[in-house]
């Protein structure tokens, strides 16, 4: 009877390790633990040449349009700022570099927002009514040969959970977006907190992580003529996915474990079985090491 290979007894160790590299993966902590790596709150306000933006942040006009008008607002009664965007028959956005930002380090982005105006008619999958109330933008900064972004957005028709690509300025932007939510979510009363994996969704699009790393807020009614008007309380990048796993119940933790190790356990199940076929096909054990 010969021998099973090598590579059998190592695979239980290979398993009972994965569990630690998993934590270490996250610089040795409990994923979830971790604090905002860079985070805008909109407490900040630009001087008085750039209107009411938030300090570090500069607006883009589209040539031949009417800008859309962004402004800090300050909620005295909610002791907090944020950003209010509106937009009649217009369109423009606002963009800030991320400084210090690695997504390969900080890879999740959240925020929270809220529309208090859709533009009418507005669908993203057609050229034509391509309007959103708000969409985030992150991705390069100017460089003509790679400008290229991701983007989450509250669209009015278009369905919840499509995705596309669109170009801009000429061609010269490329952008992947994803409808997060649409008119079915309008009205409902109060703030509505994201959390999206950007490193993902950017790495899936483009092949690459952006360097440096630039936000951008936009609000758009110019195509289908109409008004639309939009909230963004603070927007930020974290470390983990698992942001709230620390406060989250025991069950909720064996979960994430058991996803993260998902993927692992089915790659070594496949060489598994490879080399068993090998086995049985009577191969040199060099060949199946």
């Amino acid at each position: 009877m010969k021998l099973l290979p090598n590579v059998f007894l190592r695979v239980p160790v290979v398993l009972s390790l994965l569990s630690t590299l998993a934590v270490q993966a996250h610089g040795g902590e409990i994923p979830g633990t971790q604090k905002a790596e860079w985070k805008e709150d909109f407490t900040v306000v630009s001087d008085g040449k750039k209107g009411n933006l938030p300090r570090g942040w500069t607006l883009r006009k589209k040539p031949g349009t009417k800008p859309a008008v962004f402004s800090v607002i300050k909620d005295d009664k909610a002791g907090r700022s944020y950003l209010h965007m509106e937009a009649d028959k217009a369109s423009a956005s606002i963009v800030t570099r991320a400084d210090g930002i690695d997504l390969s380090k900080t890879p999740i982005l959240r925020w929270r927002w809220r529309v208090t105006k859709l533009p009418q008619g507005a669908d993203g999958r057609d050229k034509k009514r391509d309007d959103q109330a708000i969409g985030i933008y992150v991705g390069t900064g100017n460089n003509p040969a790679f400008v290229k972004t991701v983007s989450y957005r509250w669209d009015t028709l278009t369905p919840k959970g499509a995705t596309g690509e669109a170009r801009y300025g000429g061609g010269a932007v490329k952008d992947k977006w994803f409808t997060l939510r649409n008119k079915e979510d309008d009205g409902n009363a109060g703030w509505v907190e994201e959390t999206r994996n950007v490193a993902e969704d950017f790495i899936k699009a483009w092949g690459r992580l952006p360097s440096p790393v630039y936000v951008s807020v936009s609000c758009n009614s110019q195509y289908t003529g109409t008004e639309a008007a939009a909230d963004l309380d603070w927007i930020e990048f974290v470390a983990s996915e698992e942001y709230k796993i620390a406060e989250a119940p025991q069950k909720d933790l064996k979960r994430y474990f058991a996803d993260l190790l998902r993927d692992s356990y089915r790659k070594i199940r496949d060489k598994i079985r490879e080399l068993s076929r090998k086995l049985m096909k009577g191969a040199p054990e060099n060949d199946i090491q």
